[in-house]
């Protein structure tokens, strides 16, 4: 069996090229038992969530780190100064022997820098203290209130229920991997934020219509808004080919007949009939799911912002060609950015819209319907 901090180290250093739920399920399966499997993600999540906290301390007692060692230093400090049930000589002593794979001069080196960073006092720079990046709390400090931006921050490095949504639309909450649940199996059971949730049912489909998901991938939207029209109807689900295979999958394993998956760009795609109802859940800066997606805040600049913006002014704009005289469409993001949570459609009226902030519960997200007249 391997051993589950070398793993963490290992996925560490792999989603330095690639997302860190993509370079953890590569190895979330190796051959661990479900307590190591948790353990694992705990550490990769954690170690990333707190990066800039952990590499500050890092950073302070010494000058130059190895790439490799430094991933062992930031989950051997996640666990010291994160996690109440791992000892502090454990953490330090695995991290050490770890070390000695890299260089036999790195056990030692590991060993001096967390017994000296394992106390050390953070500064008073919020930044630091929350782990979040300077810039994207400048820009919440100017629209959020101090309370509020707290509250923003503290939520982002919470660790979030998993919930999921059952046949009869009730929401709720389990502990461990949901895929591991006796209920997983069982017709309905779809994991989604609880945020999310409030998506489709803004949309509110019809047995009888004729709805269009653009950008449906992985397909929790997809799979609600077909449970909502009874199984009946069609909802046609849109998304690039190499992502709409989930939605399938989705579909499948949930029994729901009346999806109908098509491979394509959500902002050109054409339909020959028009839609009733339109859901465009749109590529975003993700600012709203930092707790569920860490390593966001790292990767994101500023000015990525502004190229989200751009796609999804074309996704709304082939959403209103697609849709039916009458018709509406939910726009919906998982940011929190304004530029983001617009929609500015001719000839179309806002119905009702909602920006939900994180909280230690659920994600942040924006929700807008609107109606053609």
């Amino acid at each position: 069996m391997k051993n589950v901090r070398e793993l963490a180290a290992q996925v560490l250093i792999a989603s330095e090229k690639k997302f860190v739920d993509e370079a953890l399920e590569v190895h979330r399966g190796a051959a661990l038992s479900r307590r190591d499997r948790a353990l694992l993600t705990t550490l990769v999540y954690g170690a990333t969530r707190w990066r800039r906290e952990l590499d500050w301390l890092i950073d302070r007692c010494a000058e130059r780190v190895h790439p490799e060692i430094r991933q062992h230093l930031r989950v051997a400090l996640f666990q010291i100064r994160h996690l109440d049930k791992i000892p502090r000589h454990a953490a330090v002593n695995e991290a050490v022997e770890l070390a000695k794979g890299v260089s036999k001069k790195s056990a030692g080196f590991v060993n001096a820098v967390l017994r000296k960073a394992a106390d050390l006092p953070l500064p008073d720079a919020i930044g630091v203290r929350t782990s979040h990046p300077d810039w994207l709390i400048e820009r919440w400090r100017k629209r959020f209130k101090p309370k509020e931006l707290d509250a923003i921050l503290e939520a982002d490095n919470a660790i979030l229920p998993v919930t999921v949504r059952l046949k009869d639309g009730a929401a709720i909450a389990i502990k461990g991997d949901p895929t591991e649940d006796e209920r997983y199996a069982e017709e309905g059971f779809a994991v989604q934020d609880a945020t999310s949730m409030k998506v489709a049912p803004l949309l509110d489909p019809k047995p009888e219509e004729r709805v269009l998901d653009l950008c449906a991938a992985p397909g929790g939207k997809t799979t609600h808004l077909a449970q909502l029209m009874g199984g009946k109807g069609r909802v046609v689900a849109v998304d690039l080919p190499d992502r709409i295979g989930l939605v399938a999958e989705s579909a499948k394993r949930l029994r729901l007949e009346n999806i109908e998956c098509v491979a394509g760009d959500g902002a050109t795609i054409a339909f020959r009939e028009p839609f009733d109802a339109i859901l465009v859940d749109a590529p975003c800066s993700n600012t709203g799911v930092l707790a569920r997606r860490p390593d966001v805040r790292w990767r994101l600049r500023e000015k990525d912002i502004a190229g989200a913006v751009g796609i999804q002014r074309k996704l709304l704009d082939n959403a209103a060609r697609l849709l039916a005289p009458g018709g509406r469409i939910v726009y919906s993001t998982c940011s929190l950015e304004p530029e983001e949570n617009r929609v500015d459609l001719p000839g179309f009226r806002i119905v009702k819209e909602e920006l939900t902030l994180p909280t230690d519960q659920c994600s942040g997200g924006y929700q807008a319907l609107a109606r053609r007249e």
